[in-house]
């Protein structure tokens, strides 16, 4: 079992290298999980936003890196920061900080598991 954030990355590492298919089911499933809290988090103006939330493919191959980008898109990315990180005249609702501490630790014991699984610890 491990214990250390240090030693989940270590072990997530080794599970890219050794078993390519577990760590990309790990990151899949790990940004469906992000990108749902963030579509939940998200305040409401009609829709757009919420609907706009994606998830990249994979990225990071060359680099010996397996990972995914999770966000808005085109259309409505470019006006997320001022609902965020508020305006003159609106205050922060800070949901994408929100939907990184909501996410964190559900992901890490999501990743845990896939180590353990495809390392057989």
């Amino acid at each position: 079992m491990t214990t250390g954030f240090e030693e989940i990355l270590a072990n997530i590492h080794k599970l890219q290298a050794n078993n390519k298919r577990v760590a990309r089911q790990a990151v899949t499933e790990g940004a469906e999980l992000f990108a749902k809290n963030l579509e939940a988090n998200t305040p409401y103006d009609e829709g757009e936003m919420k609907s706009d939330v994606t998830i990249s493919g994979f990225k990071g191959g060359p680099q010996g890196q397996i990972e995914k980008d999770i966000g808005y898109g085109k259309s409505t990315g470019w006006r997320v920061k001022y609902p965020d990180d508020g305006t003159i005249n609106q205050r922060p609702q800070n949901f994408k900080e929100r939907t990184i501490q909501e996410s964190t630790a559900p992901i890490q014991e999501l990743y845990a598991k896939k180590i353990q699984e495809g390392l057989k610890l």
